[in-house]
């Protein structure tokens, strides 16, 4: 059943315009609980971002994980996201979305990663959880649920490196000492072309379509010498929509 979504859960999904232009693809029953999963990510984002001490964030956070078991039975909190994500209902793990808030301590630390492959374990705690778990809402079957996982982890990889250029401000640094732009790129590559393997039903491609975005990014970086900070980033616009809808027709993310 759709349910007209909360201003605030569609404002806080904008914030991640790329994944929210992803969903707009999905079928249309299924568009307000993906919905509510990209705004669940967002707030966690959100939470640990411009704290003045880490203790702030990891309250924050805690907080979602404490909810999460009386949000799934359907006894949220008087919080718009919390009660959207209590519409989701059944099929949902309590521990996936508690694993999400989890993964987001990470961003509270202060030396960077140490090395490419803790790098890869946050992408796939944060990007790949969330992705697969709104396989899970499309109802995909285990492969499919592994291919999202796969998508979205690149997609987080990538995104990190988009974002470098914004920490100059003295916030972390996420990209691991001795690791170059390059190499973290071309493991979400990798990732991407695992997933690819794949072919993935119509009713789960919402869940992976953001892999045409990727390539998108991942193209443009090349051409920018793996420089993230050569160009200032162009908005998610027409030609961004133009490929999710070709996606969406094609079935080929």
């Amino acid at each position: 059943m759709t349910h007209t979504l909360h201003p605030e859960i569609l404002a806080v999904c904008r914030q991640d315009r790329e994944r929210y232009l992803s969903v707009l693809m999905a079928p249309p029953e299924h568009i307000n609980a993906l919905m509510a999963l990209v705004a669940y990510n967002q707030e966690l984002a959100n939470a640990v971002t411009g704290v003045s001490e880490p203790m702030i964030g990891q309250i924050k956070l805690q907080w979602w994980i404490d909810a999460m078991p009386s949000i799934l039975s359907g006894e949220p909190p008087s919080h718009p996201v919390a009660m959207a994500l209590s519409q989701i209902g059944q099929g949902l793990e309590v521990s996936a979305l508690q694993g999400l808030a989890e993964a987001r301590n990470f961003d509270l630390e202060a030396d960077r990663p140490q090395n490419l492959a803790q790098l890869v374990d946050y992408a796939r705690a944060t990007g790949g959880v969330l992705h697969g778990l709104m396989s899970d809402v499309l109802g995909g079957i285990p492969e499919e649920r592994s291919t999202a996982h796969s998508v979205g982890t690149a997609w987080a990889l990538i995104g990190l490196m988009r974002a470098l250029p914004y920490h100059s401000d003295g916030r972390r640094d996420m990209l691991p000492q001795g690791v170059t732009v390059q190499e973290v790129l071309k493991e979400a590559q990798q990732h991407l072309d695992q997933a690819r393997t794949v072919r993935v039903s119509k009713r789960v491609l919402s869940s992976v379509i953001i892999g045409r975005l990727a390539t998108r990014h991942f193209k443009r970086l090349q051409r920018q010498n793996w420089d993230p900070a050569h160009a200032e980033e162009p908005p998610a616009g027409v030609g961004s929509v133009m490929s999710l809808w070709f996606g969406k027709l094609s079935g080929r993310f």
